[in-house]
């Protein structure tokens, strides 16, 4: 059935994630006819959204609606699906192979549009036997009201880029790019090396600073003197590690972080703090893996030295799940 979808140009999406992304995503989807089920692990979500008639989405492209999405959880769903999109924070992607393992055919596309790098590069080392893309997806998008299934998609426009990470077949990265675009995203298939630099300068812009606060147990207004020499010696082990990995940070990159970074540290809001430390705090999975370990788990792969996140890491070895997953 879902072969026949390429041949009809009919492709069947799975959104794995019942956040304020996933939702996002699901109901775009939704919007422009596709064909979309939403996996959610709340059973709140789905009797909520199924009580109130639909997800509702206050949307700055899509406007104030309800869409009645199909949301299931896991065991709930059945069959197969031609693209999968991972809308789930890090540590739950890396238990959420086997549900991608069953649901997936031979030409099943897998993308991740979770905050971190080298997410393509874990999930196809992974997932030996299924395409994976890399992506980038920009919507500022959050909760409104969790018991009525309502959210929030803040931003003037939705943007959606990808890179095969594999061979894949162009029809098929076509067609996703078709969908989309028609959903109202703007769309672009970009090249594999592009995403790869985009990429990692996020990286850049979170893992050290999360380092360095989880190291210190400090926020951001606290990086100042020896913690501040240490944040940017992270800043510059990531430009060593791009280097072995022939990734291009263009010029002037770091000093350009380091003035906005500054302006940063000046908020008086809970996002100076590290997203990391504060799940540490409240015993509750965090996204070290593809914020940090993947730094380490590289610089080993490429033969790199990199002092200062070693050091870090050692502290905090026992965290480490990437390196399980990888092997």
């Amino acid at each position: 059935m879902s072969i026949i979808n390429f041949f009809n140009k009919k492709l069947k999406y799975v959104v794995i994630g019942a956040g304020s992304t996933g939702a996002t995503f699901a109901c775009f989807l939704h919007s422009a006819g596709k064909n979309v089920t939403l996996i959610s692990k709340y059973e709140s979500v789905i009797k909520n959204a199924k009580e109130k008639g639909g997800i509702r989405l206050i949307s700055n492209v899509k406007g104030d609606k309800r869409y009645k999405v199909k949301i299931q959880t896991q065991e709930q769903f059945k069959g197969k699906a031609d693209v999968i999109i991972l809308c789930i924070r890090t540590p739950d992607i890396l238990s959420a192979v086997p549900f991608i393992e069953r649901i997936s055919h031979k030409k099943t596309i897998v993308t991740s549009i979770a905050n971190g790098f080298g997410m393509g590069y874990a999930l196809s080392r992974k997932l030996k036997n299924i395409n994976v893309l890399n992506s980038v997806f920009v919507g500022k998008c959050r909760w409104y009201n969790r018991n009525d299934a309502e959210y929030l998609q803040q931003r003037e426009y939705v943007e959606f880029q990808f890179a095969p990470h594999n061979n894949i077949d162009n029809k098929i990265l076509n067609q996703i790019k078709e969908d989309f675009t028609q959903t109202g995203m703007d769309t672009h298939l970009i090249t594999e090396k592009q995403f790869l630099e985009l990429a990692f300068e996020r990286l850049i812009t979170r893992s050290p600073f999360e380092a360095c606060c989880i190291y210190y147990d400090i926020n951001a207004h606290q990086i100042t003197g020896e913690k501040e020499e240490t944040f940017k010696k992270l800043c510059s082990e990531l430009l060593i590690l791009a280097k072995a990995i022939n990734i291009n940070v263009r010029d002037g990159f770091l000093e350009e972080y380091y003035s906005n970074f500054e302006k940063y540290k000046e908020r008086d809001d809970a996002n100076v703090y590290s997203s990391i430390l504060n799940d540490m705090k409240i015993g509750q999975k965090s996204e070290i893996d593809f914020l940090f370990f993947i730094v380490i788990e590289l610089a080993k792969e490429y033969n790199v030295n990199l002092p200062v996140y070693f050091m870090i890491a050692e502290k905090y070895s026992e965290y480490n799940s990437l390196k399980e997953f990888l092997n």
